[in-house]
């Protein structure tokens, strides 16, 4: 029996958690299974042509809200040429809302599939095909899943993001999650997790994305974890978790404080300080200890924030989200990502589509469009700033002129507002804009309002600081 497990990933850098997973509970079918991975710029015909190269007897692939619809496509390439492999199709797009997904495949799994795909792969070598479509089981001990981490490759993790998690599920109920329709948290054994961390920091590995819903539930397994890596450190090490920063106590701050500079990479996910929209997606947030234990985080440690709002929650409008973007800004985070309401299949959000008139679009990745308190072009607005925001603060490459850029108007969110409507409204393009032509553009604009010396001075900074070598002359003649 061949097995290919495949997937459609975001861009090359990223691995395939949940694949390896499946692959390493597979028993004794595991050596029969293949991983195979594709990113988004290949076409479907090309992932269908590599995967009937190998002849399986069954497909799984991992369905995602950025890759469904090739996934789909390939799918259907794949059934036509190979109608007697069994195509299985399983990850969070599918979990939820599923019966359109039902005639594209043979099996479909809902929820966490390690056990479920084996048990039907079970079925099927001996000789018998269940008759209902879609396969659940419930939750399991996780010490009964085999760690998945020998099956990352010396190519990943030479080149790529390396996924690891100490604990799954999450306590908190936020309705734009799928998350909350799974309440709990279930942790890993952690002397057995460590000791396949100390192999993977064997082989070279020196980045490590947690993919825990939130890291700083227990202090006892925060030491643990952090002492376990600064016993190991090495230089370029750096841990990516994602925090609740409200829940942040005092022995958490510490146990940050005293990790090596840079480090750390500390995931907030803040979405919004509004009471009346946290209210309307069951969502409990202190403002005042979030910026707090931020600040103190920026201030006083050398681990790196990267904080996240998100724009067309119910209740929430324009100004309530300038309100939100200009008090985390303050705090100077090196990221802050902006994004847009999703409705994601299976989540509890949907309970407000009708009384808030969310507008969602039916193609994923299924943004809010507009809803009764932001309107399209409010909404359009916010994308256009989250763009630029990516391109000119969170890319690092104008921390110097950013600081500027602040200058323009009394609110930090008004100032970025601008901007990005300037740039919009001048050039009509949000992408493919190289970073010599980003320079010429906020140089042109500052311009407008700050010294030109000032700003070339500024902009001279970011781009040695970048260790750049195209061509800026124009600034370099303003400062002879």
């Amino acid at each position: 029996m061949k097995i290919v497990l495949a997937t459609v990933n975001a861009r090359y850098s990223h691995t395939s958690f949940g694949l390896r997973y499946l692959k390493a509970n597979l028993k004794e079918f595991e050596t029969a299974c293949e991983i195979m991975e594709f990113t988004q710029d290949l076409p479907p015909q090309e992932i269908a042509e590599k995967i009937i190269e190998q002849r399986p007897d069954i497909v799984g692939f991992g369905c995602y809200i950025w890759n469904i619809e090739t996934i789909l496509k390939t799918a259907e390439i794949v059934r036509a040429i190979l109608p007697q492999a069994v195509v299985v199709f399983g990850g969070p797009e599918v979990s939820y809302e599923n019966e359109t997904f039902l005639p594209h495949c043979d099996y479909l799994i809902e929820g966490e599939g390690e056990l479920a795909l084996y048990h039907l792969v079970q079925k099927l070598a001996g000789g018998s095909r269940p008759a209902e479509k879609i396969l659940k089981e419930p939750v399991c001990d996780l010490n009964r899943l085999k760690m998945p981490y020998y099956l990352y490759s010396d190519e990943d993790i030479a080149h790529r993001l390396i996924y690891v998690e100490a604990s799954r599920g999450c306590p908190f109920g936020c309705e734009f999650c799928l998350s909350s329709l799974s309440r709990g948290v279930r942790e890993f054994d952690l002397d057995g997790f460590l000791a396949e961390m100390d192999v993977l920091i064997g082989r070279g590995v020196r980045q490590f994305k947690f993919v825990d819903r939130t890291f700083n539930l227990k202090i006892d397994r925060i030491k643990k974890i952090l002492g376990f890596f600064k016993a190991r450190w090495h230089d370029g090490m750096v841990l990516h978790f994602e925090i609740f920063p409200d829940k942040l106590n005092a022995e958490m701050l510490e146990e940050i404080k005293n990790f090596p500079a840079g480090g750390l990479h500390l995931e907030a996910g803040v979405q919004s300080f509004y009471e009346p929209a946290l209210k309307a997606i069951s969502r409990k947030q202190d403002e005042e200890k979030t910026l707090e234990n931020l600040r103190i985080i920026r201030e006083q440690s050398g681990a790196e924030i990267h904080a996240d709002l998100v724009a067309g929650i119910p209740e929430a409008s324009l100004q309530t989200f300038e309100d939100d973007f200009n008090k985390l800004i303050a705090v100077r985070p090196q990221e802050l990502q902006i994004g847009i309401l999703k409705r994601l299949r299976g989540a509890p959000i949907d309970r407000h589509s009708s009384g808030y008139a969310m507008v969602y679009s039916k193609y994923p990745p299924y943004e809010i469009m507009q809803n009764k308190d932001m309107s399209y072009a409010d909404l359009q607005l916010v994308k256009r700033v989250a763009r630029y925001f990516d391109l000119y603060y969170n890319s690092g490459n104008f921390k110097n002129s950013c600081d500027l850029l602040l200058t323009a108007k009394k609110s930090a969110f008004l100032c970025w507002a601008d901007f990005a409507s300037h740039i919009w409204n001048t050039y009509h393009q949000t992408h493919k804009i190289s970073i010599n032509r980003q320079t010429q553009i906020l140089f042109d604009y500052l311009c407008g309002f700050c010294n030109i010396k000032e700003v070339a001075a500024a902009l001279l900074a970011d781009y040695q600081a970048q260790n750049r070598s195209d061509n800026i002359n124009y600034i370099k003649e303003v400062l002879k």
